[in-house]
Formats: structure tokens, sequence, C-alpha cells
């Protein structure tokens, strides 16, 4: 739901600037098909800067082990998913404000399908007369004659007046010109964007432009500019019936006629569009997102022993699995403070050749499995190991997730090259999940929740909770469950949380999504 929030308020955001540029500079020109292009482009692009925002990345170093055991031995795999509906038991205020948008976008389309269905029935139940290559329905329902998708709607009345061929030249442009491709889109967009009123007004202006380019192509047709005004002057009454449909007395006034008698707009002062490109490019600016990128890589911390002959290697084999037998390939097989390892093949199995040292020791690492550290005897000139891998969760403190305050956190410095040498540079090749923006993302939602939820249960809310969950390999929050609560208000509290959450980035072991556990504790 706040995703969706967000980007109608994007999108509402860019209709407002967009439609007052077109009010400033462009609603007096009579460069009618070039306005057209431009409302439609402005909707189209509300909407692609909307979803679609741009993103620039910045590179965090992530945490190199936060593995705990914490919660290892009480966190259960076997519960089911679950359900908001017993999560909740009051109404949130993001809840309601759903409700009134889903009912307003409801009323709203209620009201084009009731209009749309008098002319459909009229349509589908008539049979229609073909003039000057326009299929017309009579009907002595609507007054008003006007052009519904390629059909003209039409009282029989006006065939017995001789201004029916002005009528019909009228709505021919309307048809010809595809005008109702424009209609469509922006009824469809005052179904979305109901609550904005500059969605109302681009709808006017499309209309209001509509007519004049209907008004343009009579006149351009060699009807009398004078009989022409005196015809819609007669109409003034006419009634609008619906908003899919170009009516023949829409928008009727001092400007519409104003705008058939004006002298043509210079085609210089088209370049005044060319003002949109730096108010898109501010609106591209304004809602940009961070893409916080977390990289884990293991830098050369010790010297390794130098100028050492294979004679003096050890010979390093083993088998990695988890807790149920299972290979577990892809897991990172490094010698402790150097840059040399290996990775775990297909079947398990691990083979690494390194120097004696007086202290030597390998660190076996997998993305949300504890770590294990395994001493080597230099003495030994050929060893096997069979790791077997536990499940781990990754704990996420309560304060943790406000060091960085209100800011987001700026780009760290860039990571030292590796000076130039022969010995082996390995990197490991781990990315623990992480929430959209990072650490920093995840403290502005819980932050904000917990305040939705002291501002809904007062005092009564105050303690500590451990919400304990699984970021599935397509980022999905699963297995909800409390690990530790202060009192059952705190526990739903947090459960809440954990279930409301947006999808998170899935954590990979060398480009491999793999499923991660966590215990985040909150205070309220």
């Amino acid at each position: 739901m706040e995703a969706l929030f967000e980007l109608l308020f994007r999108a509402s955001v860019s209709l407002i600037v967009l439609y007052a540029l077109y009010w400033f500079l462009l609603r007096e020109s009579t460069h009618f098909k070039a306005n057209r292009y431009f409302l439609l482009l402005s909707l189209m692009t509300s909407l692609v800067i909307a979803a679609i925002p741009v993103q620039y990345q910045v590179n965090v170093q992530a945490t190199a082990n936060e593995t705990v055991a914490e919660f290892t031995g009480i966190f259960n795999h076997n519960i089911e998913k679950t359900n908001s509906n017993s999560i909740k038991e009051s109404i949130s205020l993001t809840s309601i404000l759903f409700l009134i948008y889903l009912t307003g976008a409801s009323l709203v389309l209620l009201r084009i399908l009731i209009q749309c269905r008098k002319p459909i029935l009229i349509i589908s139940n008539s049979k229609p007369k073909k003039i000057n290559d326009c299929l017309i329905h009579e009907n002595k329902v609507f007054n008003s004659p006007f052009s519904f998708f390629n059909r003209i709607l039409i009282n029989p009345e006006y065939f017995k007046q001789n201004e029916i061929d002005d009528i019909l030249t009228h709505e021919k442009v309307h048809i010809h010109e595809r005008h109702w491709i424009d209609l469509f889109i922006i009824e469809l967009l005052t179904v979305f964007f109901w609550f904005n009123p500059f969605i109302w007004l681009f709808e006017r202006a499309i209309k209001q432009n509509h007519e004049y380019l209907a008004d343009e192509g009579v006149l351009t047709r060699g009807h009398s500019p004078v009989r022409y005004q005196a015809l819609l002057i007669n109409r003034l009454m006419g009634t609008q019936v619906i908003g899919l449909a170009n009516h023949f007395s829409s928008s009727l006034g001092p400007t519409r006629f104003k705008m058939m008698t004006k002298e043509k707009t210079a085609k210089r002062k088209l370049f005044r569009m060319m003002w949109g490109i730096p108010v898109l490019a501010i609106l591209l600016v304004a809602f940009a997102e961070p893409d916080y990128k977390q990289e884990t890589k293991i830098i050369k911390s010790e010297a390794l022993v130098s100028s050492i002959n294979n004679a003096d290697n050890i010979l390093i084999t083993g088998k990695v699995i988890n807790e149920d037998g299972i290979n577990m390939p892809g897991t990172s097989i490094i010698l402790k403070g150097s840059t040399t390892g290996t990775v775990v093949d297909k079947d398990g199995t691990f083979e690494l050749n390194v120097p004696k040292s007086e202290k030597m020791a390998l660190v076996i690492s997998y993305v949300g499995y504890k770590t294990i550290v395994e001493k080597i005897n230099p003495s030994d000139k050929k060893v096997h190991f069979n790791f077997k891998l536990q499940k781990g969760v990754i704990s996420i403190g309560s304060k943790s997730m406000y060091l960085d305050g209100d800011v987001p956190p700026p780009p760290p410095p860039p990571v030292p090259e590796m000076s130039n040498s022969d010995k082996p540079v390995f990197f490991i090749v781990e990315e623990i999940p992480h929430y959209p923006n990072g650490r920093y993302g995840l403290g502005q939602y819980v932050k904000k929740k917990t305040s939705e939820f002291k501002s809904t249960f007062g005092k009564k809310l105050s303690g500590k909770a451990t919400v304990g969950f699984t970021i599935t390999n397509k980022g999905e929050v699963t297995n909800i469950q409390i690990l530790n609560k202060d009192n059952d208000l705190v526990a739903k509290a947090a459960k809440t949380i954990a279930h409301e959450m947006e999808n998170w980035k899935p954590g990979a072991q060398r480009g491999k999504k793999v499923p991660v556990d966590f215990a985040m504790e909150l205070e309220f």
C-alpha cells in the first residue's frame, strides 16, 4: 500500500508541474496538434517517472560477519506463513486511507460505466447509416449530437436542419483524428487519480483542445465561419452526456470563438515546449532513488610467508554439507588473515594448497549459516576436513537501525587496490539480504510504523520484542515468529511490522540467491 501511495504521490506532483507548464506557456497557442501531443505525453511521462524512478548507486560495505547463534536453537522453520488478518486487531491509518482511495476510484469507474451504458445500448440495438464515410446512429435519447469512439449519435431532428453538414463534419474530424484514444486514456487516469484536481484540469484541457481541432477542421474544409459560430450559439444549451464522447456543443464559450478567429501562433513559439526538458530533468532528479549495494570483501590484513617452496605447503581437502546432509557448493574457504582461498565444488568438496605458518586457520562461510573457523596444524603436510554448516540468524539490534538518524549513509571511500603481486587474490562473493535503501531504509520504515503504533495504543505500547523471519531467495518475508517479548502487545506490533515490510533484495552466495534467517529487536 505504501508503494502505491508513493507512486500516486510522485505522479501527482509531475501532473501538477506539467499542467502548470501547459497553462502558462501553451494554453493560448493555436498549435492545437502540438498541444494535443504535449498533453498526452505529459500524462504518460508522469506515470513513467513515478513507476520507474532513476536510481544512483551507493556502495556500502556490508558487515563482515553478522550471523549469531543466539536464536539458532529456537528459530522454527516449520511454522505456517503468518496471516495478516490474525496479526492486526485494529485498522491502521494506512488501511483507512487505502479504503477511501478504493472507494473513490470505484465511484469514478462506476460513473464512467453508467455513462457508457446508454450509448452502447443505442449502438448495439440500432442499424447505422453510412453518410460521408461515417457510421451514424439515430436516437431520441440525447438532444446534443456527439461522437462515441468511431460512431456518431445524433437526434433525427438535426437531419431536418440546414446545419447538418457542419455538425457531421465536426464529428467526422473527431473520429478521423481518433480523439477517442485521448479520452479513453484520460478517463482511465481519472479513476486512479480522482483525488488530484489537476487530473480533471487535464481532462478539461484535452476536451477543449479536441474542440479547437474539430472547429479548425470544419473551417479548413470551406464551411462558413459566421454560420458555424451561429450554429454553436444555437446549441449552447446542449448538455454533456459522457466523458468518453466528443460533444458538438461542449466547451462552448468566448475562448472557443476567439480561437476560431485568432491569428495563428508563430512557429517559433513551439520552442516553448522545450521548457519541458529542464522540467523533466528536475522531476527525475527529485524522484531519483539511491540503490545501496552491499559488498563484502576480504582485504589482505597480514603479510603471508614469502618465498616458500612447494615442499613447505600444506594440501587441505575436505567436504562441506549442511545440517540435512546436502552439499553446499559455493561455500567460501579462506585462509584466515589472507587473500588465499577457494570455493566448494558442486559435489561439496574443495582443495586448497597453502603455505605453512605458525598460526593457521580456515574460515568457512556461507550466507545465512554460522561461520566456522578451523585451526590447522602446521606440522601436517596433508589435511582433510568434513564440515557441517548450521543455520545461523542475522541479528539486527534496535539501535543499529537509527545510527544514521534521518540522513542516508554517504558513499564509503573506495576499497584500497591490491598491490601488484603474483600471490592469488581471493574475494568473498557473499551478499547479505538488505531492505530497500539498506539499513537506513529499514530504520526509517520501523521508525514510521513504531510512531503509528504509539499513536494508536499510547502508553500501553511499551517494551521490547524480537521478531524472527526468513528472507527467501525471492526476497519475500516469510516464517514470521516472535523469538522474545516483554508482553503480548509489543509482540503483535513487532509481528505486524515484519509482515508489512516490502520485499528485500535477497542474499546471494556467488550469484546464487539463498534464503537467510533474521532476528530483529524492536523497542517501543
